[in-house]
C-alpha cells in the first residue's frame, strides 16, 4: 500500500464501520448523542487528517468527497433517518473508491493503447479476437467523440467478454462454482450457469481466484455501477451525468483489469 493510499484506506474503513454501527440501531431515527458524535468524528477525520495526504489530478473527484463529508456533518447536528444515512454512506464510499482509483491507476491518454491489448494470449479463436478488436475500436471512437455513456457501457461489456474468455481457458471450471462469491439460484441454492453471471460476479470471482488485485476489484465494481446509468430512469433519479473526466478514469480502470486478466494466464490456472 502506498503512503498516499493509507489514509484513504483508513477513511474507507471508517465509513464502512460507521455504516455498520448505524444500521444496527433499532430506531428509524439516529438521535443518540454517542452515535451522532461518531458521525461527526468520522467526517472531521477526513478534513483534519486524511484529506491533507491526498493529491489527485481530478479536483472534481476530491470536491465530491468533500461535499459528502460536509453532508455527514450536517446530519450529525440533528436527528437523521437511518435510511438516509445508509444511502448517503453507500454513495460516499463509492466516491472514495473513485478517488482512490485516481491515485492507484494512471489516467490513460485518450485513444492510446487500443491496439496494444494482447488478445491472442487470452483468446485462441480468431473470430472472437476480431469481434473484440472491432469493439475496442468502437470504444475508442466513443472516447474520442466524447460519447461518454456509450464508452463506459462498451467497456463494461468488453470486460465481461474478457472475464468469460479467461474462464474458458480453464480445463476444469468446477472450482468456480464452489467459491464464496459464486452466485446461486435463490430457489434451488445451486450455482447459476456462467452464461447468467453478471460483471460483478466475474469481478468478484476473479479476485477470489487471484486473477485481479483487491484494488482492481473495488474500482471495477464502480465501473459496473456506473455502466448501469444506461437506464435513463437511474440517471434521472441519481442526478448523475457522465463526462470525459469520468471516461478517462474508467478507461484506466478498464486497462488495468484487462491487463491483469491477461497477465494471470502466466500464473497458471
Amino acid at each position: 500500500m502506498s503512503v498516499q493510499n493509507a489514509p484513504l484506506e483508513e477513511i474507507i474503513s471508517a465509513v464502512d464501520r460507521l455504516r455498520r454501527i448505524l444500521t444496527k440501531q433499532n430506531s428509524p431515527q439516529i438521535r443518540g448523542s454517542q452515535e451522532r458524535s461518531l458521525v461527526k468524528a468520522t467526517a472531521l477525520s477526513w478534513f483534519h487528517s486524511a484529506r491533507s495526504n491526498v493529491q489527485t489530478p481530478e479536483e472534481s473527484v476530491l470536491q465530491k468527497v468533500d461535499n459528502g463529508f460536509r453532508k455527514l456533518l450536517e446530519f450529525s447536528d440533528s436527528a437523521t433517518s437511518q435510511s438516509r444515512y445508509n444511502s448517503h454512506l453507500k454513495e460516499l464510499r463509492k466516491d472514495l473508491i473513485n478517488l482512490r482509483s485516481q491515485i492507484i491507476l494512471p489516467v490513460t491518454k485518450t485513444g492510446a493503447r487500443f491496439d496494444q491489448l494482447e488478445l491472442s494470449k487470452l483468446i485462441a479463436d480468431i473470430r472472437m479476437q476480431e469481434i473484440i478488436t472491432r469493439r475496442l475500436n468502437e470504444t475508442r471512437i466513443c472516447v474520442e467523440q466524447k460519447a461518454d455513456l456509450a464508452a463506459i457501457v462498451m467497456m463494461g461489456a468488453l470486460l465481461e467478454a474478457l472475464f468469460l474468455a479467461r474462464v474458458n481457458r480453464l480445463a476444469d471450471k468446477s472450482p468456480l462454482f464452489r467459491l464464496k462469491c459464486t452466485p446461486k439460484d435463490g430457489k434451488t441454492g445451486k450455482a447459476i450457469p456462467l452464461t447468467e453471471w453478471t460483471l460483478k460476479n466475474f469481478i468478484d470471482a476473479a479476485h477470489e481466484v487471484r486473477w485481479i488485485r483487491q484494488s482492481a476489484r473495488d474500482v471495477g465494481n464502480v465501473l459496473r455501477d456506473y455502466r448501469n446509468y444506461i437506464h435513463p430512469e437511474k440517471e434521472l433519479s441519481h442526478g448523475i451525468s457522465l463526462n470525459s473526466t469520468d471516461t478517462k478514469m474508467f478507461l484506466a480502470i478498464f486497462w488495468s483489469l484487462a491487463e491483469q486478466i491477461i497477465d494471470s494466464i502466466a500464473m497458471g490456472g
